[in-house]
This record gives C-alpha cells, sequence and structure tokens, in this order.
C-alpha cells in the first residue's frame, strides 16, 4: 500500500469506533489488528485499557495478562515476545513517575505504552503504524566472505613458501649426504692406498 493511500486513509471522518474499516483491515497487519480489539474488549478491563485521553493504554499486570490474555490471542503467553514486537512497530513505554524519581518497573506497577497513531476511537489511523526496519546485514556478510576468502588465500600462499623451503632443504640435505658418501668413498680409497704402500714398505725393508 502506497503512502498517499495510507494518508487518504487516515484523513477519512472519524467515528468513536472499535472497529476497523474494510480498507485499513487490508493495510494493517495482524498484530496491530489484535492490539486494538485487546484493548478496546471490555473484558480485559482489569488487565489492559486505554489511557483516560485515549492516547496510551496501560498493561496492569503484566504476569496475568500474558497468561490470561495473550494466550488467547496469540501463540505464546511470553509478555517479553508482546513488548518486543511493540518496540517493533515504534511504540515506547512511558516511564512512571513519583515524586520526580523514576520508579522500577515491578509486579503490580502498569506499563505504559504511546504511539502517535495508536489512539481510542481512531482504528485507521493503524495504517500509519509502519514497522521497523531491520539493518541491512548483505554489505556486511558480504565483507566478511570477502575477509574469509583473503584470510583462506593467504594461508595458502604461506603454506606453499613453507613447502619451497621444505623442498629446498630436502634437495640441499639430499646433496649433503650425497657428498658426504663421495668423501666416503675417497676417504676409503685414500686409506685403502696408504695400507698398500705401508704393506709394500715392510715387504722392501722387513
Amino acid at each position: 500500500m502506497s503512502l498517499d493511500q495510507q494518508v487518504a486513509l487516515a484523513r477519512l471522518p472519524r467515528s468513536e469506533s472499535s472497529h476497523l474499516s474494510k480498507a485499513a483491515r487490508q493495510a494493517v497487519p495482524p498484530f496491530l489488528q489484535k492490539l486494538y480489539e485487546i484493548v478496546n474488549d471490555p473484558r480485559n478491563d482489569e488487565l489492559i485499557r486505554w489511557s483516560e485521553n485515549g492516547d496510551s493504554f496501560y498493561v496492569l499486570n503484566h504476569e496475568r495478562f500474558a497468561r490470561e490474555v495473550l494466550g488467547r490471542w496469540f501463540k505464546h503467553q511470553k509478555f517479553t515476545s508482546f513488548v518486543r514486537q511493540l518496540n517493533m512497530y515504534g511504540f515506547h513505554k512511558i516511564p512512571h513517575l513519583q515524586q520526580g524519581v523514576l520508579k522500577s518497573d515491578t509486579d503490580t506497577e502498569p506499563w505504559n505504552f504511546e504511539h502517535p497513531h495508536f489512539h481510542r476511537g481512531q482504528p485507521d489511523l493503524l495504517c500509519l503504524i509502519q514497522r521497523k526496519k531491520q539493518p541491512a546485514n548483505n554489505n556486511s556478510n558480504v565483507l566478511d566472505v570477502n575477509s574469509i576468502v583473503h584470510g583462506i588465500a593467504a594461508i595458502k600462499r604461506h603454506q606453499q613458501a613453507i613447502s619451497a623451503d621444505l623442498n629446498a632443504l630436502k634437495k640441499s640435505n639430499d646433496l649433503l649426504w650425497e657428498e658426504a658418501t663421495l668423501t666416503r668413498q675417497r676417504h676409503d680409497k685414500h686409506q685403502d692406498t696408504i695400507n698398500r704402500i705401508l704393506k709394500f714398505l715392510a715387504g722392501v725393508f722387513g
């Protein structure tokens, strides 16, 4: 649905109604439709209801609300998941103030949420509530893959350099062994020649 269509819906004449028009239902996500109906349902007043001005709503006992209401409308009974969904659609929690000091949340304190387009008696405003876009991680994923590829290539080059060094050492070692063998053979020949000469001299001079 285009932005122009959403604005046109938002400008429709208002009536104090808790029901969405057919056009609004086609544009409003199911979570927002259910939320609006939950807040408007008088059977839930002990647990969730509009503020006095109708520009925000209260969850009066979040544990009972999760157990007795969420389970009837959603496939879970987790209040944290409910709050996470609210945050994803741009709802803000209004902090409690008492004598100028922020109060901490306890089981008995109400949770107050607001959104500029979530008002009592104005269901067609819901089409203006947009889900926050998730940050695109495609570029970072591409960068991560590229860095991994470059790292693997660097490791491969390092391994190739080590292999070349090992081959050079092996060749050098083979040459040393070959030279040592030739030296030993020459030494044996010289020793044999010296022994022959000594034997000859011993025979000549008795």
